[in-house]
């Protein structure tokens, strides 16, 4: 299940959030879409979730910092967040200077968009989204690169990380924080110890708080790690 979020500033582009999040909901149902409504950059970092999306799309209105589009989409290329990033502006000169400032945007809508034109941006996006995605692990002087799609969760031991997947287990010294902000938004903190992969869950026991995965492996989840999952797992705001 990857993530599509558009952020919304003003309701000037909230047609273009309504076409995006009603097709990604009928023609691309195993994608989760969400909309998060923000006021300022701070609202925003305090969301649940907001740095680990696959896919944003940010209202953008200037090119500085004193505006919250632009100013997320600097923090997110310079901590070198592997995401799309998708603006609506209100003229093509925005959209010129956006790419001259290198914040990289994968598309560029107008705030008129046409319906068809969010369809096929959207179509394309997913579909090369479903292709194999690998990511560096480093562990002392070992990198470790992982496709993403075989890890079944993370859960910090000590000092380090264990990445499991399957059979095999994996260890890096990094923080479990800095792995949650690169990992796709399908990855659930279900503990404060413990991120898991939702497409690799056979069940769940929300009664015995426990996230259960092939060949009877199993993870436990804190009362809000339990609520999160849930909230994700039926489609909630999270």
């Amino acid at each position: 299940m990857k993530a599509a979020v558009y952020i919304k500033d003003e309701s000037a582009s909230m047609c273009v959030a309504n076409d995006i999040s009603r097709y990604i909901y009928k023609h691309h149902p195993d994608y989760y879409a969400k909309i998060v409504n923000y006021s300022s950059i701070q609202e925003f970092d305090s969301a649940p979730g907001s740095y680990s999306m696959d896919l944003y799309v940010l209202e953008l209105n200037r090119c500085d910092a004193l505006d919250d589009g632009f100013a997320i989409a600097k923090r997110l290329r310079n901590d070198k967040i592997t995401c799309a990033i998708t603006f609506v502006v209100p003229s093509e000169y925005i959209a010129l200077q956006a790419t001259r400032e290198m914040l990289l945007p994968s598309y560029i809508f107008i705030k008129e968009a046409q319906t068809e034109e969010v369809n096929n941006f959207l179509d394309s996006f997913l579909s090369r989204s479903s292709e194999m995605t690998f990511m560096e692990f480093t562990f002392q002087y070992k990198k470790w690169l992982v496709n993403i799609e075989n890890i079944t969760y993370l859960q910090t031991c000590g000092n380090r990380v264990l990445i499991v997947c399957g059979n095999s287990t994996l260890e890096t010294t990094e923080r479990l924080a800095d792995l949650e902000r690169r990992l796709p938004a399908r990855f659930c903190r279900v503990d404060k110890g413990c991120l898991i992969n939702i497409k690799k869950l056979t069940a769940v026991d929300f009664t015995e708080k426990k996230a259960m995965f092939d060949k009877d492996s199993f993870v436990y989840m804190s009362r809000r790690g339990s609520k999160k999952l849930y909230d994700l797992l039926n489609g909630c705001d999270i």
